[in-house]
């Protein structure tokens, strides 16, 4: 005359006691299951997600820094006569660094604004491509500032030594450059 059940819920007065009544149920030996395992699964998926996404973006950072670095390193060959004709001037080297540098940062900058524009887009396109999954876009003013300015960054740091091979530059080398 026993009653056999096949499940068993136990609700549990906070959620930082669930792993404990968790522990205590599996040691009498029940199968325990509770939405803390889905959650912490859940967390797991997600960190995975970021850590392949972080990849992608550091390697497209890593592209888009070369392709800076050749913009700038093809700018300066082909204004390699202008940089000797602005030495003779008596242009200061640090100033033809920052005119090229300055070049950079406007070119990481735009970069960045434009980035941050087709971020905007897709986060009007994605929720409405997955609305019955519930999916938000958020974009945090910080976040945003920061990600324009981090471009500008990377396209300083890989114009960095472009810039120093125009300082570097003879002036007589440069004018006789054609």
């Amino acid at each position: 005359n026993y009653i056999v059940y096949n499940s068993a819920e136990v609700f549990v007065d906070d959620m930082e006691h669930v792993a404990q009544v968790q522990k205590i149920l599996a040691d009498k030996g029940y199968q325990v299951n509770s939405q803390m395992d889905w959650l912490e699964s859940s967390r797991q998926q997600s960190n995975m997600v970021q850590a392949v996404l972080g990849g992608i973006g550091a390697v497209s950072l890593f592209v888009a820094a070369i392709g800076i670095a050749n913009t700038m390193m093809m700018s300066i060959n082909e204004r390699t006569r202008e940089v000797g004709i602005l030495k003779v001037m008596g242009m200061e080297f640090s100033d033809i660094a920052r005119m090229f540098l300055t070049e950079a940062l406007l070119v990481g900058l735009t970069g960045g604004v434009a980035g941050l524009l087709l971020s905007f887009l897709m986060g009007r396109i994605i929720p409405v491509l997955f609305a019955d999954q519930g999916i938000r876009c958020i974009f945090p003013w910080l976040l945003m500032a920061g990600g324009v300015l981090f471009a500008g960054l990377v396209a300083l740091l890989a114009a960095w030594i472009p810039a120093k091979r125009a300082m570097n530059i003879s002036p007589n080398e440069a004018i006789r450059t054609e």
